[in-house]
């Protein structure tokens, strides 16, 4: 390939008739973001792409900024040429982990990364049968009966050979890194599933890293201790020989116009831009696209229905990586896309954790109860916005602390919070009590009326000791009888959006006509077809997926 401007010699004949200000607007919007949205983990920055796509299809008029294919990077401005086997754009978990196993199988791996550092958040880490688990304690997990649980719950709209994958390898790859963070002095203990609903098995899948007497997290409760398995990855990973840009976002796919394999990627600096070649492979892990609305409004329409982001850092999650996919000619995953949802909100919110507690009573803003509580968090977040005006409230009384200590925590289950929490939260006015319910409602704005009545039918079904009117268990209900009485408005986060691009069972990107794109893979939450919707009765395996199919796809290829 003599220039980056040979790959792009269809651009001549291009027809897409769109005004100079939206070609701007493409490639300045999608590095600024889209105001009111906030940030996610992975990622990697980019302005334009490379076009593979046949020619008759870029004579239809554009719907959406990425279908608009910006011009190549000319060569001229190209300062450097870099060698690898593999190139990884996007440091988050998927990205890391990525490196991490080529450099172990001998690859010669680098990272491409926007920001100065990489990215994570969250605390769970989705694996099966890893040396935490044990028959004797009843964690040990019956795999096909997981998976039959998975295929059911995704409505089998996933690779099932990719998840059996996943459900046979996670153990062995997650206690090599359980062994490798125990060396450098990071602990990890395997958190409980989601075990207060008979309608969910609650696996036990998820593991949590953390620091030696540091607060770390027992199940819902958020204390952000992935940094530290990253720290570990990442350290180890550069000891191997992987070599981490940061600064350095990427901004155009290299694909061959004669062979049609995805050959390197061009990546913009501080200093000028530079050519990173690819051996073996591109592996995009650039994430999802939450903080973009277009792409929400065409791909994910229900997390705009959420009210709180839940990002960091802010800008990591533009969708980017996704729009320069488009641009090189891959496709997408078919519909529906899945998002991940969740009812505890940002701390703004005030007591986040005990917001959708299943203990409580939940009402709308007609003073109803409206369903059965005991569900989990992104459960309850699907109900909620089908309420009027997507209005609700947690009901509860001055005994609640009291009433709900000896429930276990487990993950998306019951947290109880103090009242010391609780008092800050009314003073602040993210949460109201009242010394009566009529007092209450008034406050809240619902029917005072409407909710007496509610109160007290809840109360009477839980003196009696069971639900007849949805089903509670019993000993997840309390009567509501003693003033002070509380209410927490019930609110919705976006966690994270779960696919994007169509990829076979390998990994491997797939173009409009379903063929494998060469030398192109995605990971994480780029990778289309792995997830139906997200599994809270297998809780970590977002951040699962990113560890272990990222580690299988980078060892297969590095010893390709």
């Amino acid at each position: 390939m003599d220039s980056i401007t040979e790959v792009y010699e269809m651009k001549k004949s291009e027809k897409i008739d769109q005004p100079n200000s939206r070609r701007r607007f493409l490639k300045g919007s999608l590095m600024a973001g889209v105001a009111g949205v906030v940030a996610s983990s992975t990622s990697a920055a980019v302005s334009a792409v490379a076009q593979s796509e046949p020619a008759k299809e870029k004579t239809c008029t554009p719907k959406h900024s990425w279908e608009i294919v910006p011009d190549p990077i000319p060569a001229s401005k190209i300062t450097q040429s870099i060698e690898a086997d593999i190139v990884v754009v996007g440091a988050g978990v998927a990205g890391v982990f990525a490196a991490h196993a080529a450099a172990e199988n001998g690859a010669k791996a680098i990272v491409l990364e926007k920001f100065k550092t990489f990215s994570c958040r969250a605390k769970d880490n989705g694996a099966v049968n890893t040396k935490l688990h044990s028959k004797e304690d009843g964690t040990w997990i019956d795999e096909e009966r997981l998976l039959e649980d998975l295929f059911n719950y995704y409505q089998n709209r996933t690779h099932q050979s990719l998840m059996r994958e996943f459900v046979y390898k996670s153990g062995k790859i997650m206690n090599h890194y359980i062994d490798l963070c125990e060396a450098n002095g990071v602990s990890v203990t395997l958190l409980p599933g989601y075990e207060v609903s008979r309608n969910s098995p609650g696996y036990a899948t998820a593991h949590n890293f953390f620091l030696k007497d540091q607060a770390h997290s027992s199940g819902s409760e958020y204390v952000p201790t992935q940094v530290y398995l990253m720290r570990v990855v990442e350290k180890h990973a550069k000891e191997l020989g992987a070599e981490f840009r940061y600064n350095t976002a990427a901004e155009q796919l290299i694909r061959d116009k004669k062979s049609g394999r995805v050959t390197g990627v061009v990546a913009r600096t501080k200093t000028g831009y530079i050519q990173f070649n690819a051996r073996k492979a591109v592996i995009m892990a650039t994430g999802g696209y939450t903080e973009n609305k277009e792409m929400l409004e065409a791909w994910g329409p229900s997390g705009l229905l959420m009210e709180v982001p839940c990002y960091t850092p802010v800008g990591g999650n533009m969708g980017e990586g996704i729009a320069m996919s488009l641009w090189a000619g891959a496709s997408l995953q078919r519909p529906p896309f899945p998002v991940q949802t969740h009812t505890i909100p940002a701390p703004v919110l005030g007591n986040d954790l005990m917001v959708a507690n299943q203990t409580l009573l939940h009402i709308n803003k007609l003073g109803l109860r409206y369903e059965n509580e005991n569900q989990p968090d992104p459960l309850q977040s699907n109900g909620r916005v089908l309420q009027p005006g997507k209005k609700a409230w947690s009901i509860f009384d001055s005994r609640y602390y009291k009433d709900q200590a000896p429930i276990k925590t487990s993950q998306g289950g019951p947290v109880n919070e103090p009242q010391s929490s609780l008092d800050e939260s009314v003073a602040k006015g993210l949460a109201f009590k009242a010394d009566t319910i009529e007092e209450l409602a008034q406050k809240i704005g619902v029917p005072a009326s409407t909710l007496k009545k509610t109160v007290d039918r809840y109360t009477e079904l839980a003196k009696k000791g069971k639900d007849e009117d949805f089903g509670k268990p019993a000993r997840l209900m309390f009567p509501i009888t003693d003033a002070p009485f509380y209410a927490l408005p019930i609110k919705s986060q976006l966690l994270v959006t779960l696919g994007s691009l169509n990829c076979d069972p390998n990994m491997q990107v797939l173009d409009t006509n379903d063929e494998p794109i060469p030398g192109f893979y995605a990971i994480g939450n780029m990778m289309g077809n792995y997830f139906g919707e997200y599994p809270m009765f297998a809780p970590g395996f977002s951040s699962g997926r990113c560890i272990v199919m990222s580690h299988i796809l980078a060892e297969r290829l590095a010893k390709a």
